[in-house]
């Protein structure tokens, strides 16, 4: 274990030596998360709740130094019993328990790859990682580097992507994705949202959407295989449709679209 320390009425700081390469997991229900460059193994967590005390020693922080993974989880659930009464006063005593979650900051070392599981809380990675795995059910996703894998898949929330090498798969009821600069493969299931790539390096790029228009912006000179299509939506393409565009003995971007009412446009950047 890290030791501890009071810093705040409402914070609560502990120290962990990661490596190189760590793993990271976080269990939340609302509490937001921050990744962000600086001494390495530094967590941070802050409460809103009436007693931050109590609720914050009952945040599990836990790390294995033989396997160099960290685990971080906020235990929203842990203390709510039959003491916390019947029925209605039970839910309410649930709900704003949840309410007042847990938020968590890390420092993360070089080629981190990161893990979280969340009800609605959001997070945002501020540092370079080597791979990302999210599940939740709401809550938006705003990342600036990742040379790895990314997983996400959410029910109702953004993805907000900067520079990303290694694959993305990303499955949403609702909410935008928007990836700035891509280098690999993209697989994007979206039921309804707006879907946004930029495209610099050869991959594979497969994208469905039922609603919410879909535009693939492909760097120039890069050559690109293009299957296109739109049951009610407007395609358009700076690329000719029924064949392939760019220099000649490279592997291409094969970009494949579906879109059911959502407009189409492929574009050279």
């Amino acid at each position: 274990m890290g030791e501890l320390s009071e810093v705040a009425p409402a914070a609560r700081v502990e120290h962990f030596d990661l490596r190189e390469g760590a793993e990271i997991e976080v269990t939340t229900a609302s509490g937001d998360v921050r990744l962000v460059e600086g001494e390495a193994g530094t967590v941070r967590l802050t409460t809103t709740d009436a007693d931050p005390a109590t609720r914050l020693e009952r945040v599990e922080c836990a790390y294995d130094a033989a396997t160099n993974r960290l685990s971080i989880d906020t235990k929203v659930m842990k203390g709510l019993g039959t003491d916390k009464g019947k029925g209605l006063r039970a839910l309410k005593g649930i709900i704003g328990y949840a309410r007042n979650d847990v938020d968590v900051v890390v420092a993360v070392p070089r080629g981190a790859r990161v893990r979280l599981r969340t009800a609605s809380g959001d997070l945002v990675a501020e540092a370079a990682l080597a791979g990302l795995e999210v599940a939740s059910a709401s809550g938006d996703v705003r990342l600036t580097r990742v040379e790895g894998p990314v997983k996400v898949q959410t029910a109702s929330g953004e993805l907000d992507l900067g520079h990303v090498v290694g694959p993305v798969t990303a499955k949403l009821v609702s909410g935008d994705v928007r990836v700035e600069g891509l280098e690999g493969d993209l697989s994007v299931q979206s039921v309804s949202g707006r879907v946004t790539a930029s495209v610099g390096a050869p991959g594979r790029i497969d994208v469905g959407n039922v609603s919410g228009d879909v535009t693939v912006e492909v760097r120039a000179g890069l050559l690109v295989e293009l299957d296109v299509r739109s049951v009610s939506g407007q395609v358009s393409s700076q690329i000719a449709l029924d064949g392939a565009a760019g220099e000649a003995g490279e592997r291409p971007v094969t970009l494949k679209v579906r879109s059911v009412s959502g407009d189409v446009q492929v574009r050279r950047a």
